[in-house]
């Protein structure tokens, strides 16, 4: 897996050049969304089959947004 920087600035994860999860640009009602863009919501979705390390890869990878508001960099 590895990690993308759109070009409108959000990180998205992909697998091969499947999208498993991007930043959303939708503002939630969270007192720190318009400070930090990409931190209310995650498009998570597609038809990618992940193996139980990518899975457990992907976890770390969203407790992170979590703790973080950002996706963080993976690389392959």
């Amino acid at each position: 897996m590895k990690t993308t920087i759109s070009n409108r600035g959000f990180h998205f994860i992909k697998k091969d050049e499947e999208r498993i999860v991007s930043e959303s640009s939708a503002i939630g009602d969270y007192e720190d969304s318009f400070d930090i863009p990409g931190s209310s919501y995650l498009w998570v979705g597609g038809e990618v089959q992940l193996n139980r390390e990518e899975i457990a890869q992907l976890r770390d990878a969203l407790t992170h947004w979590l703790e973080n508001k950002r996706l963080p960099i993976l690389g392959n």
